[in-house]
């Protein structure tokens, strides 16, 4: 039944979506917190946001001993961006995050950034929580077979345990994480919770939303990546929860295809309009995210300072 409620609410969600039509907005990782530093550098960041239609950021936090750092200036930040219709997620990443061992102190830094949260004023709250977290670069994940397995069984672990916690603690805070575009590979599947199904299916299931780094030039090739998490989302009304994404850094050697730093600014703007065109009124796509602050910037402020 609740299946049933969730594609019926989505269907209307489309057409009145198609009546309006909606392309998805941009959103944006940001790594560091010079902007943090000075009124002077957030407005930097806000007016680069106004001016590219950036309406959110997933802002990665740092937290040491229980502490979150900056906390003051974040706060002010959060409050600012929201003044400027920009949602703010604390963004959160590390290879072994998700690993059992771990789990008692990435759930800490939760709670952490919770309270933090409490403290911000009505309407200018955290959006949620982010986890950039790629465990396939860890030993554990490389040696394959059961050690792999037992990753991918504590990462939807994790999931489960946050969510739950997040549900009863923060229930207005979203979870959302951070996938490579081939999470969906038939190599992946795993048993989990019973259920035989894609690694990256099982993901969905236990998240707002998806950011998936679909690194490519070519918009149709971006689509491709992200079609089967799309479907997936579509079978089960999941609204808003997959966000394609473009990265912008200076990439040498036989990865440089998968940025656009390098190449005509126009040709990143062509196949960003382009893929917002291709996505507009789509209800499960959240938006389009930009990797990242730093190199966007460098690499757009070069042809408005020409």
């Amino acid at each position: 039944y609740n299946k049933q409620m969730r594609l019926i609410i989505s269907l209307l969600i489309g057409f009145c979506l198609a009546l309006e039509g909606r392309e998805p907005p941009l959103g944006m990782w940001v790594w560091k917190q010079l902007h943090l530093e000075s009124a002077e550098a957030c407005g930097e960041l806000l007016d680069f946001c106004e001016r590219e239609e950036i309406t959110h950021i997933d802002q990665h936090v740092s937290i040491k001993k229980g502490m979150l750092l900056n906390a003051e200036a974040l706060r002010n930040f959060i409050i600012k961006a929201a003044d400027h219709g920009i949602s703010v997620n604390a963004l959160r990443g590390d290879k072994a995050m998700f690993f059992a061992r771990n789990h008692e102190r990435t759930m800490a830094a939760v709670q952490t950034i919770v309270a933090f949260n409490e403290t911000l004023p009505n309407g200018k709250k955290l959006l949620g929580i982010k986890f950039d977290v790629e465990p396939y670069g860890s030993k554990e994940w490389k040696s394959g077979d059961d050690q792999r397995r037992q990753v991918m069984r504590d990462y939807l672990s994790y999931l489960d345990q946050v969510h739950a916690y997040l549900s009863i603690a923060a229930p207005s805070m979203e979870l959302a994480v951070d996938v490579p575009f081939w999470w969906d590979k038939t190599e992946f599947q795993i048993v989990f919770d019973g259920q035989k199904k894609l690694f990256v299916d099982h993901v969905q299931d236990r998240v707002d939303w998806l950011g998936i780094m679909s690194y490519r030039r070519d918009p149709s090739e971006i689509v491709k990546l992200v079609a089967t998490e799309l479907n997936y989302a579509s079978n089960f009304g999941y609204l808003r929860s997959v966000a394609p994404s473009m990265e912008t850094g200076n990439i040498s050697g036989k990865e440089a295809h998968i940025s656009f730093g390098g190449v005509p600014v126009q040709q990143f703007r062509s196949s960003l309009s382009s893929l917002r065109n291709t996505y507009a009124n789509n209800p499960h796509v959240r938006c389009i995210m930009l990797h990242h602050y730093d190199s966007l910037r460098e690499y757009l402020d070069e042809t408005f300072s020409q």
